[in-house]
Formats: C-alpha cells, sequence, structure tokens
C-alpha cells in the first residue's frame, strides 16, 4: 500500500496566486476510505486496487437507469483493459441498513454480479453520498488514477459528447 497512499495524500506545492483562482479538486480519501462492503458482507477496500484506473459508477435505486449508454461502453472498455482498469458498481444503501429490507437489497443487486465485469458493493452508510454531496435520484461516476488521485467526479445525466470524452479519459489513463 506505501506508494498508492502516500501519493493520494500528497499535494504538490501550489503557485501561491494559482492556488486562489482555481476550486479546489474534491480529495480521492473520503471515496477510498469509504466502508464498503461486496454482496457477501466483505469489505472492499479501494486503496487495495493500487495500480490500476477504478471507476466507481454510484447509484441509488432512482438514479440506476441513468446514463445506460455510457455504461454499456465502458463495460466494453472494461473487458478490453481487464488487467488495467477496475469497475465497482456502488450502490448507494444508506437508507436501507436494517433487516429484511438490506437482504433484499442484495438480493435486486445479485443480477448485476452474475453479468461479470464490474465488483457490486453497497454503501450502507450512504457515506460516499454524503461527503460528496450527490444529489438524491443522481448518479455519479468517480475515476481514480492509477496513483490514487481522484482524476474525475461527474455527477447526474452525461449528454453524448461528455460521456464519450469521459470514455477516451478513462482508456488514456489506463493506457499511459
Amino acid at each position: 500500500m506505501g506508494g498508492f497512499a502516500s501519493a493520494a495524500w500528497a499535494q504538490p506545492p501550489a503557485e501561491p496566486d494559482s492556488e486562489a483562482r482555481r476550486p479546489a479538486e474534491p480529495s480521492a480519501a473520503p471515496l477510498l476510505d469509504a466502508q464498503i462492503l461486496d454482496l457477501d458482507d466483505k469489505p472492499v477496500s479501494l486503496r487495495a486496487m493500487q495500480g490500476r484506473v477504478v471507476i466507481v459508477l454510484h447509484q441509488d435505486r432512482y438514479s440506476s437507469e441513468q446514463n445506460q449508454g455510457f455504461k454499456d461502453r465502458l463495460g466494453e472498455l472494461v473487458l478490453r483493459h481487464p488487467q488495467k482498469l477496475q469497475l465497482i458498481a456502488l450502490a448507494d444503501a444508506g437508507g436501507y441498513n436494517f433487516w429484511p429490507a438490506r437482504r433484499y437489497v442484495k438480493d435486486a443487486l445479485r443480477p448485476l454480479r452474475e453479468l461479470g465485469g464490474a465488483l457490486v458493493a453497497c454503501d450502507w452508510k450512504g457515506a460516499v453520498q454524503k461527503n460528496y454531496r450527490i444529489p438524491a435520484r443522481q448518479s455519479a461516476v468517480f475515476v481514480v488514477g492509477k496513483d490514487g488521485t481522484l482524476q474525475v467526479l461527474k455527477k447526474g445525466v452525461l449528454g453524448d459528447a461528455e460521456a464519450a470524452a469521459l470514455l477516451s479519459q478513462i482508456e488514456k489513463l489506463a493506457l499511459d
């Protein structure tokens, strides 16, 4: 974990004037440190995915149909670069962390796991949604570089041009 964790926390020295003009980029730390579990209740460590580009598709029950074309093309991209890309389908299940609802959520997500290509996980505390202020009923796409830095965070519905540009950026990160 050594270099990966330190790279995710390291910040390049900023020029005094440029930092004031530029909006702060969100940190990857809340995403990398989120306590997420797979469908078998095993912890998923995003920090352990060192050396791969990690794409997290964050969705709640109302946003799962958003960006379907992007998700289809992303799946094809992951299949072309399985050693370089890790896809995480992250369900925001913060409102369902009780019995029996938890079981129903997992049952609804199991078909995604059967499709393959993505690790399916749940954020039972809703921490990612809260930390990144993702509005309810909106999906989000996180792209974490091989060095553990947050490269991209897109919220909501992606237009065709935006989706194509994001796919190109992900592929470029994978090949670098």
